[in-house]
């Protein structure tokens, strides 16, 4: 067999096996501090983020967690706004999300659009007025590369750097915002398990059923199905795996 192609194969297999034995162990969730019966929320910038980058910490917790969502726009770049909010109620439902811990906000000065920089001002307003309305014991958003670079959901990561410098509320256990892998990682599915649990983050692996969920909650989100999104959804790590830093509260 040719070197590459042995590579290939020995990878493979690694990865098939430790996915088996973290099945088997049931070892799917390393998080550090202990999330179980906490309230979660996470903090998006567009309906159908929460299925396609963070279905797989969403569905795991909302097993044990009361799980809540602020999303920061409509979606509307393509004039598509009012069946997208639709369209989140429907994939939350899907991932567990009741549609009373759901909070869709349209705020004018903050456009679903990939040019425009965001206000952290009214993000930090924002986000803190409902964490402290829903109580939440964690927060999750994206990191500062946004998974996908895009602007909106980097200014989000912006804002929890801003809130992370404020007095922290008792019960409150921190700030985690999703890894951004390389392009390379981003679409090797769950080959890319060995490196994601051996380099000692916070993780999240996803079952099979639980993949099936976050997929079919991506179907929800129908007037954003164009090639490149069924290419995503059989492909992306982010359908399976999730890893997470801690921004450190100052």
């Amino acid at each position: 067999m040719h070197p590459i192609l042995l590579i290939a194969y020995t990878f493979v297999t690694l990865s098939v096996l430790m996915y088996v034995v973290i099945l088997v162990l049931n070892v799917r969730r390393r998080f550090s501090p202990n999330l179980n019966k906490k309230r979660i929320l996470f903090v998006t910038a567009h309906p159908d983020d929460e299925c396609m980058f963070f279905g797989p910490a969403i569905v795991d917790m909302s097993q044990d967690c009361e799980i809540y969502l602020l999303c920061f726009s409509s979606g509307n770049f393509y004039k598509q706004g009012e069946v997208r909010k639709l369209e989140l109620l429907a994939c939350c439902k899907i991932l567990g999300i009741p549609p009373d811990n759901v909070e869709l906000l349209d705020i004018s000065s903050l456009p679903d659009n990939p040019d425009v920089d965001w206000n952290v001002k009214i993000l930090c307003q924002n986000i803190e007025h409902f964490s402290k309305h829903v109580d939440a014991n964690a927060i999750f958003t994206f990191d500062k590369d946004g998974v996908s670079n895009h602007r909106n959901h980097k200014a989000l990561y912006n804002a929890i750097r801003n809130l992370s410098s404020r007095p922290a509320r008792p019960g409150f256990l921190g700030y985690y915002v999703l890894e951004t892998v390389s392009i390379w990682r981003k679409y090797i599915s769950l080959m890319d398990l060995p490196y994601s649990i051996l380099s000692g983050k916070n993780y999240f692996i996803s079952t099979p059923n639980s993949i099936i969920k976050a997929q079919k909650a991506m179907y929800a989100h129908w007037s954003q199905f164009v090639w490149f999104r069924v290419l995503y959804i059989l492909f992306s790590r982010y359908m399976i795996i999730n890893t997470f830093q801690e921004i450190k509260q100052t």
